[in-house]
């Protein structure tokens, strides 16, 4: 019980926080005069992407431990695109002192390697685990 929940747990928890921290404590720039920026677009893919971490997660509490290595499998890949949004992909303002470049550009950075490192944990205990179940 406590390998599956150490291998979907941080799952929840981080695909929450990815969703939740752009529109909350990480917060983008306010759209002014109908002109969207970047940092905005980042917010919506990182909602997106935080809820299908999140769900994957989720849907790994009722399965059996290899196919819980594949969910986490696709949790490292999102958590990579986390990464890459503000990143390389869409980005945040260009100003160094605007909020989403000091904030939530590192908050969504550290959020993903986060998510990638116990993702990949969890990939290898359910590897190693469902492998000592079958002999």
């Amino acid at each position: 019980m406590t390998r599956k929940l150490f291998a979907t747990l941080p799952a929840i928890v981080l695909g929450a926080l990815i969703a939740v921290a752009p529109q909350t404590f990480a917060y983008v720039c306010k759209v002014e005069d109908g002109m969207k920026m970047a940092c905005h677009y980042t917010a919506q893919a990182a909602l997106g992407i935080g809820v299908v971490i999140a769900l994957l997660g989720v849907i790994g509490l009722f399965v059996e431990p290899k196919v819980r290595a594949g969910l986490n499998i696709a949790v490292v890949l999102n958590a990579l695109l986390v990464i890459a949004v503000p990143t390389v992909l869409i980005g945040v303002c260009k100003g160094a002192m605007m909020h989403c470049h000091m904030v939530t550009l590192p908050t969504l950075i550290v959020l993903g390697v986060l998510a990638v490192i116990f993702a990949a944990i969890a990939v290898r205990m359910d590897l190693t685990g469902a492998k000592t179940a079958g002999r």
